[in-house]
């Protein structure tokens, strides 16, 4: 392997890692669909209602997130809390892989690069601004990585169908939330993203590298267009983010 002039760069072609999932997660008896979301408290809600059962869980050296099956529309699908940033939700995803789940949606809150973006709109992903580290394990360097077409053509086909407004986009994953400075969101903008965000480049490289099905649905957070920050309170919005999972396990059971 030849080295680059930055390791970042130092794209490795082989399908076989050193730790392979396959060979150190335990395959189950899992739905095939699955719903990744970043709302705790969604899941929280659910729980207490008794609407989930444990069937796994995910270990890390800090927490450790459940893996649930529950039952939606008469069919089975798992959720699960995602986990921050890429690093941890590509390896999160490479898990559940493992299991056995293979189509997903995720679903969670993103930053907003335009003003006009109210709290709560819809956005889906086409495409991710790959401004994070693990997407360049998985994929050759490039600028941008798609969402994978069959998913966002159900996703889009369903929320048009529902009369369900939305905006189809391109968003930022970054790794950095405390290092988005005026030039970087100004550039961001100028190449078409409209949010920001730390996991979809991960999700779209993981998802295309093991060949699985996987769309992502965010909705409006807090606001970086303006001169000051603005949190628009997004996270005292419980019913947005009820709405959201209904709809993302909806629709993951159509791909």
């Amino acid at each position: 392997m030849l080295k680059k002039d930055f390791p970042i760069l130092e794209f490795d072609s082989s399908p076989r890692a050193k730790i392979e999932p396959s060979e150190v997660i335990k395959r189950q008896d899992v739905p095939e669909y699955c719903v990744i979301t970043f709302f705790g408290d969604v899941i929280k809600k659910m729980l207490d209602e008794g609407k989930l059962k444990e069937i796994a869980k995910f270990y890390t050296a800090t927490v450790v997130l459940p893996i649930y099956e529950t039952e939606f529309n008469g069919k089975p699908i798992g959720i699960v809390q995602g986990y921050l940033g890429s690093a941890g939700s590509g390896a999160q995803l490479e898990e559940l892989i493992a299991m056995g789940f293979k189509k997903f949606i995720v679903c969670g809150a993103a930053g907003v690069l335009k003003k006009n973006i109210q709290v709560g709109h819809l956005v889906v992903p086409y495409s991710a601004v790959r401004d994070e580290g693990l997407s360049y394990h998985y994929l050759e360097p490039s600028r941008e990585v798609e969402c994978n077409e069959q998913a966002l053509k159900c996703i889009t086909d369903y929320l048009e169908n529902n009369q369900i407004p939305f905006i189809k986009a391109k968003t930022w994953t970054t790794d950095s939330f405390y290092r988005e400075t005026e030039e970087k969101i100004a550039l961001r903008v100028s190449e078409g993203c409209i949010t920001v965000e730390m996991e979809a480049a991960a999700f779209f490289a993981v998802s295309k590298f093991r060949k699985v099905i996987l769309g992502q649905i965010l909705h409006g957070g807090d606001d970086l267009s303006g001169i000051q920050w603005d949190s628009r309170n997004w996270v005292r919005r419980e019913d947005l983010r009820i709405n959201l999972v209904d709809l993302s396990m909806a629709i993951c059971l159509e791909l």
